[in-house]
């Protein structure tokens, strides 16, 4: 058994809209990518400024679904999750590799604001058209 821990936790803003898509078995899925600041702090000058990260998420199931369908750009989430690294062959034949958030919990941040209504375009209904495989995801 390994003493190994792979946790995180990160409050940001979406940067894009959220993307539901669906797996050939019909699983759900969300990708979208967070922002998160961090401020650091300069000794010598005694100044502070911001440092910005950029994380991509993943989050399945219900929980893909409910991001998907409330979230937008700019909006504030907190996730917890795991890091997951994966690897693929490019068309170019290139190796190529990410590390992303596998999303395992998470909690909205930001109110609705007044009068915000879904759009149509961002129905979970229409998810059912972008059937992925398992191998399109990794």
């Amino acid at each position: 058994m390994s003493n190994d821990i792979n946790r995180v936790i990160l409050i940001g803003r979406l940067t894009r809209p959220p993307e539901l898509k669906s797996t050939n078995s019909g699983a759900y899925f969300c990708r979208f990518s967070l922002a998160s600041n961090r401020s650091i702090y300069n000794k010598q000058s005694g100044e502070n400024r911001d440092e910005v990260g950029f994380f991509d998420c993943v989050a399945w199931g219900k929980g893909g679904e409910a991001i998907h369908k409330y979230l937008d750009k700019g909006r504030r989430i907190c996730v917890e999750g795991s890091l997951r690294w994966s690897s693929w062959e490019g068309t170019d034949g290139k190796k190529q590799s990410k590390v992303e958030i596998h999303v395992e919990g998470f909690q909205f941040l930001d109110a609705k604001p007044q009068g915000e209504q879904v759009q149509e375009s961002r129905r979970i209904d229409n998810a059912r058209d972008e059937s992925v495989s398992l191998d399109d995801i990794f």
